[in-house]
């Protein structure tokens, strides 16, 4: 079958995973306070942004709750939305978005097509080289599977030989490479498959259709996804998993945008907005009590080793 045709097919699938999505809609109501505009951080930006009067952002608006479009299909929500809208008050400048694949949005930015980019973006030494990380809060993986499939528990064991579903650009795969892979061999079981997948709409498809056992994804989103899939799933956690920092990406050279953009973030965390956004979006656990630049290299953090 040609991919194309086999593509079209899926396409009323995808449109009712998304519109189940539309659950994020009632965070929506929990809204948080306008931030004043500060002189001081406004003249902290590029010259060309300020006299642009926006920041140009690039996001993949399709992974809640780090950012999807409402039923409107053209306004995002989320909690990195909230964040970045509080920090353009902040900074009194408007931010001005798009929503690409999620494997362009590095690319975009290293290119200057684009400002900066979101949607939680894990930070990595690997990354450090390619673009700078104004980090902004934690994350850590878990693993979804189907609620009827019986053979993935909670023992990282039971993942052994099977197949795990991620999107292709992320950093879920070294969760499965690097981690769990080992651990099976380590006790003399089958490493895992890994199978990798364009959209996080192609992931789910995976899942449903049998071609991968389980997916890897950030918790965050997994439990999102929970709550609105259309075949019932289960989340699983596990201490063999990894805590990363996210951050917002500026081309490496930008130290100005980036000086920038981290004391505005300070300062929404200052004022208490950073805290709400966080709350209203059921992510306290991943808040990050300061954040940094290139934390990944400048504070790492400790992580099991399989």
């Amino acid at each position: 079958m040609n991919p194309r045709q086999s593509l079209r097919m899926h396409l009323p699938l995808f449109a009712l995973t998304c519109s189940l999505w539309s659950y994020a809609d009632a965070a929506t109501e929990l809204s948080i306070p306008v931030e004043t505009m500060d002189p001081a951080l406004h003249a902290m930006l590029p010259e060309a942004i300020r006299k642009a009067g926006f920041i140009n952002l690039v996001t993949d608006a399709h992974y809640p709750p780090c950012e999807s479009f409402a039923a409107d299909n053209k306004t995002m929500i989320g909690y990195e939305p909230d964040l970045w809208d509080a920090m353009g008050q902040k900074l009194g400048v408007k931010v001005k978005t798009s929503s690409i694949a999620f494997d362009g949005l590095i690319p975009g930015v290293q290119s200057a097509r684009y400002d900066v980019a979101m949607e939680c973006i894990s930070d990595s030494l690997e990354r450090e080289k390619q673009v700078t990380f104004v980090d902004f809060s934690y994350a850590t993986n878990a693993f979804y599977t189907l609620k009827s499939n019986a053979k993935v528990t909670d023992d990282p064991l039971s993942l052994c030989g099977l197949t795990a579903a991620v999107q292709s650009g992320t950093d879920f795969a070294p969760t499965i490479t690097d981690l769990f892979s080992p651990h099976c061999v380590n006790a003399g079981k089958p490493p895992i498959k890994l199978a990798q997948y364009p959209s996080a709409d192609a992931v789910l498809m995976a899942l449903y259709s049998g071609r991968a056992d389980f997916v890897v994804n950030d918790a965050a989103s997994a439990k999102d996804i929970e709550k609105a899939a259309p075949k019932p799933i289960k989340v699983i956690t596990s201490d063999l998993m990894p805590k990363f920092y996210l951050g917002i990406v500026i081309k490496k050279e930008n130290t100005e945008l980036a000086n920038a953009m981290l004391a505005a973030l300070k300062a929404v965390q200052a004022s208490g907005n950073y805290d709400k956004i966080m709350d209203k979006w059921d992510l306290a656990p991943l808040k990050l009590p300061t954040p940094g630049i290139n934390l990944t290299a400048t504070n790492p953090l400790q992580n099991p080793k399989p």
